[in-house]
């Protein structure tokens, strides 16, 4: 089993780095078979959240083009789906499960890239319209941590559907690929506030256990690092870093940038995610529930997090993988 891991991310390293051509189009096997796939890249974020303190000129707002290999000519739809994530069941539970939002002709779309020579598409989503969609556009509706989930696919010219679910890692991580985004109800922040160096160390960690013969933990018997965290632009309550080297000491993988987004006294982290796995997606861990923290103070919170959820089909052999990381400002 060590082999087939380790054949498997050998493949992974040769599929990002050898295999795409960023410009030209995504060589990327989606779905076992010869053909192309297509995926909207993020080209520039303008708005990322809801203020809570202007909820009706709010809007949600990004630019991507389509990357197909063929300027965008084999790309016929671009669907976005929604649902909304009521987190606060104090005014009733308005949560409501993905339906379509919208659908765009990509061959009546007439802007052009000027780099990558592709159609580009400006996607604005106003509070209004999608808070009335789901059934939330009452006043009161949505407060703080409530959040709106949006999904989104790609039908090509020959029926083919395309999404995060059989896209491969190296579309986001590597290619600025947007498949899916959360918009929560939020409090802006200074630009100067939750940014700069932190040190991390573990609050508790599970004991560490051998993955095919190789001793693993999420960050070793002890963190010692420092992060640099950074704004997101688009947003002013989402701030960016990476983790560095993950499950060691066996192996070690270099892990995508986690985003954090601190709305309100809610705090949420994207994923670890390690990019490789045993055939099943990629070696991850999920944050546990939200976080809390204290909007007028950066100086320290801290996130839980569940190892390999998902478990990119290695199977672990214990079940309670949880551990936490202490974020302190420096």
């Amino acid at each position: 089993m060590l082999k087939k891991l380790s054949f498997l991310l050998a493949a992974c390293l040769i599929f990002a780095t050898g295999c795409v051509d960023e410009e030209a189009g995504p060589v990327i096997n989606f779905d076992g078979g010869l053909a192309l796939g297509a995926f909207p890249r993020l080209q520039q974020l303008d708005f990322a959240e809801f203020d809570l303190a202007d909820l009706t000129g709010s809007v949600y707002q990004h630019t991507v083009d389509f990357v197909d290999g063929n300027a965008s000519a084999d790309v016929s739809e671009y669907i976005i789906s929604v649902s909304f994530d009521d987190n606060s069941p104090d005014n009733g539970d308005l949560s409501t499960d993905f339906a379509e939002f919208d659908r765009i002709n990509v061959q009546n779309i007439t802007d052009v890239d000027a780099d990558s020579g592709n159609k580009s598409f400006t996607l604005t989503i106003p509070f209004s319209a999608v808070a009335a969609f789901v059934g939330a556009g009452a006043e009161g509706d949505v407060v703080s941590g409530d959040r709106f989930q949006f999904r989104t696919e790609l039908v090509k010219t020959d029926g083919r559907i395309f999404n995060s679910v059989n896209s491969t890692p190296a579309v986001t991580n590597a290619f600025s690929g947007i498949w899916n985004w959360n918009v929560n109800a939020t409090c802006p922040l200074a630009d100067d506030a939750f940014v700069g160096e932190y040190a991390i160390e573990y609050g508790y960690v599970y004991d560490a256990f051998e993955l095919f013969g190789a001793l693993v933990q999420p960050f070793g018997p002890t963190i010692g690092r420092t992060m640099t965290l950074t704004t997101v632009s688009g947003s002013t309550t989402r701030r960016k870093f990476n983790y560095g080297d993950y499950l060691l000491p066996g192996y070690g993988f270099s892990t995508s940038d986690i985003t954090l987004e601190f709305a309100c006294d809610i705090l949420t982290s994207s994923n670890i995610d390690s990019g490789a796995g045993c055939g099943g997606g990629s070696i991850q861990a999920s944050q546990v529930g939200v976080s809390s923290f204290d909007l007028t103070d950066d100086a320290t919170w801290t996130i839980d997090y569940m190892d390999f959820l998902p478990d990119g089909g290695c199977g672990p052999s214990q079940t309670d993988n949880g551990f936490s990381v202490i974020f302190t400002k420096l």
